[in-house]
């Protein structure tokens, strides 16, 4: 990732703070295994990727509340880019399942407005894209 964020190990949850540009991942042992580890930091590194440093997402830099459609559209283009970098890293379908799952979730919170899931996989495609530095 060009420009990369700090990443920490500490606590017991995976977060990314946009103020701090920093990724916090619970400790490696608090993971199954090492595809879960993973699968939740790229989750969270799709989310990095958002800083106006990198992407400039403005669903990453609002200070949208939680359950908001912003912050859906950014869940799910952390989860749809986190499932691109997945398939490219060879991770297994049943951890893909999970993200679908979790995607799921997320779209009932956009029922409102079905644009946005189209300009979510755009974004997560982008996401992708910036990540694994394919250019045009």
């Amino acid at each position: 990732m060009p420009n990369p964020p700090e990443i920490q190990y500490e606590g017991t949850k995976a977060f990314y703070s946009p103020v701090a540009d920093r990724i916090t991942l619970p400790c490696r042992e608090l993971f199954v295994t090492a595809t879960e580890l993973y699968a939740t930091a790229f989750h969270e590194i799709c989310h990095a990727a958002g800083h106006p440093t990198r992407l400039n997402r403005s669903s990453i830099n609002d200070s949208a509340p939680f359950g908001s459609a912003s912050y859906a559209t950014e869940e799910l283009i952390a989860e749809m880019g986190a499932a691109c970098l997945c398939a490219e890293a060879g991770i297994s379908p049943a951890l893909l399942d999970n993200q679908a799952a979790y995607i799921n979730g997320w779209l009932g919170k956009l029922r409102n407005d079905k644009r946005l899931v189209v300009i979510a996989a755009a974004q997560a495609q982008k996401t992708a894209d910036y990540l694994l530095r394919v250019t045009d």
